[in-house]
């Protein structure tokens, strides 16, 4: 009998709209609160790059309070559903993501500086989801998850290094700070699904941008447990950016948090 897995992921707005350039950079920012709480977690910063319309690279980099970076994930774009990522975390030394080529793509995670590497060929399966790519799937699903049926799909999960079968289903509509949104929540299907919590995400009606995250996250307390966290992204935080930014993202020097 395959383990449950921990229900979490980590998104991040792919930007739609008119702040996605045919070609070019854009960043925004959000923050990660303690759920239903004011207790500052960490900060998000990230920097799109985008050429002929596609996104190609991500960096997201996380911080601490005073603004240094304690870890980083990098995104490319083998597969706008399943991208290769590599996040790593400099608070406790955790690693996952996936990476290779084509047919050789292998999934990896390590929980902390002192356990060694797990890893195992990423599964092929048709419509595969894993890390960001929950964005891609949900614009692409739009009208189907808006209907109110729940849609199927399956998600990987790195610290398990294999994939689940999940369900994303339309809530309700909502306003976030003020922006028109809609609320969608993703869960295990079948038996886990009613034992273990799902994670509720919401998108803004008029361009589909993630607006807010409500769940488990990749990243973990000193305890080893994963946050369990509501991260905002104010849409007046997006603008453009510049290859610059996104250099100095990738070079940023990660350290636990003072």
């Amino acid at each position: 009998m395959r383990q449950s897995p921990t229900v979490l992921l980590c998104l991040s707005p792919l930007c739609a709209g008119a702040m996605t350039p045919a070609d070019g950079y854009v960043s925004y920012s959000g923050t990660a609160s303690a759920h239903h709480s004011s207790q500052f977690l960490y900060g998000e910063r990230d920097v799109l790059h985008y050429q002929g319309g596609r996104l190609t690279e991500r960096v997201q980099l996380y911080t601490c309070r005073d603004g240094s970076a304690f870890a980083r994930k990098l995104v490319g774009d083998q597969d706008p559903l399943a991208p290769n990522f590599a996040l790593s975390d400099a608070a406790n030394g955790m690693q996952q993501g996936i990476r290779g080529e084509a047919q050789s793509r292998i999934v990896y995670f390590r929980a902390s500086a002192t356990d060694t590497e797990k890893s195992a060929p990423v599964p092929h399966v048709d419509g595969l989801v894993s890390d960001t790519g929950f964005d891609e799937f949900v614009r692409r699903n739009w009208s189907p998850l808006m209907s109110g049926g729940p849609v199927t799909l399956r998600f990987l999960v790195p610290s398990r290094l294999q994939d689940y079968a999940f369900q994303a289903q339309h809530l309700r509509s909502a306003a976030v700070d003020g922006v028109p949104a809609e609320l969608f929540r993703l869960r295990l299907s079948g038996f886990w699904g009613w034992l273990l919590p799902g994670i509720d995400v919401s998108y803004s009606a008029s361009d589909h941008q993630l607006v807010r995250y409500e769940g488990l996250s990749d990243l973990r307390n000193p305890a080893g447990d994963n946050f369990k966290a509501d991260i905002d992204f104010p849409p007046q935080n997006r603008q453009s950016s510049s290859e610059q930014a996104m250099r100095d993202a990738r070079q940023a020097p990660l350290a636990r948090c003072p």
